[in-house]
């Protein structure tokens, strides 16, 4: 059994690995972010609208 590669076939590992799969994992985590980031917000605005109607509430 042979445990050596070719030069062509480490290149284009190294090529589908670096340029393909990591860009796709990342781009990935960043998209993950960004929902996260654009969820806590929505939490944090509701959170706020709920306070200011407590606090008129008890103005009143």
């Amino acid at each position: 059994m042979v445990l050596a590669m070719s030069a062509w076939s480490a290149t284009f590992g190294l090529v589908v690995v670096f340029f393909v799969a990591f860009p796709a994992l990342l781009h990935g985590l960043i998209g993950f972010a960004v929902a996260q980031v654009f969820g806590e917000r929505a939490e944090n605005q509701a959170y706020a609208a709920r306070l200011e109607t407590d606090a008129e509430e008890r103005r009143v």
